[in-house]
């Protein structure tokens, strides 16, 4: 029961640091969640409404917006300068061909 109780704090206290400290695990595994906080604040996207968010991996989105009657493709990918700093950047289609 002793083993039990010890496994069971032990469990609980990594659990604390993670989800409090900067290597919280949350986000990982809800990083769409991340990247519409990301979008709501960048100035990049300020007056447009975000149509599609797909998802193409290794940390990289497709995003299409709409402002007006003009649509805006983006890319948005992540990207981790250290262990506790991530970053977003974010590309804009340039060229008609579909080409980002």
């Amino acid at each position: 029961m002793r083993k039990i109780i010890l496994i069971g704090l032990f469990l609980l206290t990594i659990f604390g640091i993670s989800s409090c400290g900067p290597y919280n695990l949350f986000k990982d595994f809800n990083e769409e969640n991340e990247l519409k906080k990301f979008v709501s604040n960048d100035h990049k996207f300020k007056g447009q409404e975000i149509i599609k968010i797909d998802y193409k991996g290794s940390d990289t989105y497709y995003i299409q917006t709409k402002e007006d009657e003009k649509t805006r493709h983006y890319i948005v990918m992540r990207y981790q300068s250290s262990v506790m700093n991530g970053h977003w950047k974010v590309f804009e289609q340039t060229t008609i061909g579909n080409y980002y």
